[in-house]
């Protein structure tokens, strides 16, 4: 019999994992909750595909899982079953990874398992926002309008992800290139003139800055070798550094702090989890469950970390803006708002203004940042690439000059 991770919270308040043998998910889900457990999740162990956790969230983009809901939309509104559904969407899959999580789907939803929880077995490969929101279009019967909620989620998503990174690009390629030319000038160019500089009286005649250059430019090209090994064998420990919890915990924590960036990756992170938390709870699921899976929507563990807090004290009955601000996260206009939402029913509604403002803030800061970056680059890298250049031609000006006496 399969064996199943089941995620629940208890009649104390407390939320639990524990694994299960059963015949089907369905039939687990419905004997726990006859023991009175609040079922947030049931997977199969291994997540479908398990040999390696993780790696389908890295290869399916959420660009091809947002084209296969606007084609699953489109088929379940034109009236196909689910799983003639799934049998035409499984040909149009071109990604392996993604084409063998959704047979397996199809295949548990013809055994009788729902869409939800077919999704869901699949583990951290699919959004756990997705399957939470399937499983309240199937309890309401509007599968459809759950999808095109999901839909419109992801595309302001992906929107906002996007302008973030079109803001970084031009800075990131104006480094990249200056980089690149002050590597030339110090590995080829100024060894060149070491040779040249001899014939002046020695290195030691030189000036202070072409000694150094000289000798920097010379240390770099003799030990080449070592200091790319060097610089890979950095890269390579600080990427698995950052993979352990202790080192991922500490970089997000960083990034929090970080001047200027920090704030935008504070108010990146509120609107990704204000948008998230709005997504389910227009979707009729119960403000708890989506707090669970809204926290780590925010991206960032500090985030995540602090707003399992808050799901806890609301379980308990505390207040969500109370809650909220006790965190020290959210600013003092995202929780009045948050608290005006509360106390007239429209949480929904102003959790959306929250991301909607917040995202305004993050557009305004990025078109600053870039506007002064991109001048403070330009000037730092010329300042940098003059100084080379007066180095290397320094000592000839100085040997032109003493020739011309």
């Amino acid at each position: 019999m399969p064996e199943f991770i089941c995620r629940m919270g208890t009649v104390e308040g407390d939320v639990i994992e524990r694994i299960y043998v059963s015949d089907s998910a369905e039939a687990l889900r419905r004997e726990l909750e006859r023991k009175d457990y609040l079922i947030f999740s049931v997977r199969r162990k291994g997540g479908g595909l398990g040999v390696f956790p993780g790696l389908g969230r890295k290869k399916i983009k959420m660009k091809d899982f947002l084209m296969f809901n606007q084609q699953l939309a489109a088929l379940i509104q034109a009236g196909l079953p689910i799983v003639s559904s799934l049998d035409v969407l499984l040909e149009r899959r071109k990604n392996p990874l993604f084409r063998k999580a959704l047979g397996d789907i199809r295949d548990q939803v013809k055994s009788g398992a729902s869409l939800s929880e077919a999704f869901d077995s699949q583990g951290d490969l699919f959004p756990k926002i997705y399957s939470s929101s399937l499983a309240s279009g199937e309890r309401s019967g509007e599968v459809a309008s759950v999808l095109r909620r999901y839909i419109t989620h992801t595309k302001k998503m992906l929107g906002l992800k996007s302008r973030v990174i079109a803001a970084l690009i031009y800075p990131a390629i104006l480094f990249c290139m200056s980089f690149f030319v002050v590597g030339i000038l110090i590995y080829y160019v100024l060894p060149k003139f070491a040779s040249i500089y001899e014939g002046f009286g020695g290195v030691e005649s030189l000036p202070l800055i072409t000694r150094i250059l000289v000798g920097g430019s010379l240390f770099v090209q003799n030990h080449a070798i070592l200091l790319v090994a060097g610089l890979l064998a950095a890269v390579v420990g600080l990427s698995a550094w950052r993979r352990t919890p202790a080192g991922a915990l500490a970089l997000d924590r960083w990034k929090l702090k970080v001047p200027f960036a920090g704030g935008i990756v504070r108010k990146y992170c509120v609107s990704r989890f204000t948008r998230t938390l709005g997504t389910l709870v227009t979707g009729g699921i119960p403000l708890v469950t989506s707090l669970e899976i809204s926290g780590p929507a925010a991206g960032n563990l500090i985030f995540q970390t602090r707003l399992e807090v808050v799901s806890r004290k609301v379980r308990e009955g505390n207040a969500l803006a109370q809650s909220l601000d006790e965190t020290g996260l959210f600013s003092d206009l995202a929780l009045e708002m948050i608290k005006v939402g509360e106390s007239t029913g429209a949480l929904q509604d102003m959790l959306e203004n929250v991301s909607q403002l917040y995202e305004e803030e993050i557009d305004n800061s990025l078109q600053t940042i870039e506007a002064l970056l991109v001048p403070a680059m330009l000037v730092v890298m010329g300042v940098i690439i003059a100084s080379i250049l007066l180095a290397i031609y320094l000592p000839l000006i100085k040997s032109y000059g003493m020739q011309g006496r």
